[in-house]
């Protein structure tokens, strides 16, 4: 494993006012970040590289998948 990898696995980002931790591959809330948490949504999930600013500026959040959720999807 690669030590840049490695380093990323174990820190936290401060997310301030978002507008620099990445909201699904920054590790933020929790101990693992998003995509590790949920990698069914983080599969189909159009922007990876959100930021968490972008996502949570608006309600409902502005999440976009590249298929429409149904049921307990």
């Amino acid at each position: 494993m690669r030590t840049g990898v490695a380093f990323f696995h174990i820190i936290k980002f401060i997310v301030g006012n978002g507008n620099t931790t990445r909201f699904w591959e920054d590790t933020w809330l929790g101990e693992t970040s998003l995509a590790t948490q949920y990698p069914s949504l983080y599969n189909i999930v159009q922007h990876k590289e959100a930021y968490v600013a972008t996502i949570l500026h608006i309600v409902p959040l502005n999440i976009q998948f590249r298929r429409s959720l149904v049921g307990d999807r």
